[in-house]
Order: structure tokens, then C-alpha cells, then sequence
């Protein structure tokens, strides 16, 4: 059996440019490159990515006020969603 290595970590810009050429086509075109830049740079995000054996597969980001946090997205890249053995 294949051994899955998962890990969850602050997106960097590395990170989203990883992504940049497929965001649209293998995740969804809800936001795209430039908007998403403008997210990683706004001090009231935080950005957190999901990757498989170093594979980028799902993001999720939180927008914080004050005391309060809303979160502003979850992705799933469209080829691991409904996976149930990860």
C-alpha cells in the first residue's frame, strides 16, 4: 500500500504560483490568478494549502476581523474530490 503524505501549511506566493497555470482549469474559475495574488497580499487573509507527497491538492482561506474569522473559501482540486481514502 502506497504510503500518503499529507500536510497542511500557510499558502505562500511559491505556492500559488505552483498553481498559477491549472488555478482555473483544476480547481475552479471562482477567483482567478490575479485576484487571488491581491488575497496573499491583503494583511487580514490567511491562506492555508493541502498537499499530498508535495502535490498541491485543496486550499482554504480565512478572512480575520477584530475577533472574528470568516472563512472565504475551500478548494478541492476537481481530481481528489470525493476521495474517502486518503
Amino acid at each position: 500500500m502506497e504510503t500518503t503524505n499529507l500536510s497542511i501549511s500557510i499558502m505562500n506566493k511559491q505556492d500559488l504560483e505552483a498553481i498559477q497555470d491549472i488555478l482555473e482549469k483544476d480547481f475552479d474559475d471562482f477567483w482567478n490568478y490575479s485576484i487571488f495574488k491581491s488575497e496573499l497580499e491583503n494583511p487580514h487573509s490567511v491562506y492555508f494549502v493541502a498537499k499530498i507527497n508535495y502535490e498541491i491538492v485543496g486550499f482554504a482561506g480565512i478572512l480575520i476581523i477584530l475577533d472574528e474569522v470568516e472563512i472565504t473559501n475551500i478548494v478541492v482540486k476537481k481530481t481528489y474530490r470525493g476521495c474517502r481514502h486518503l
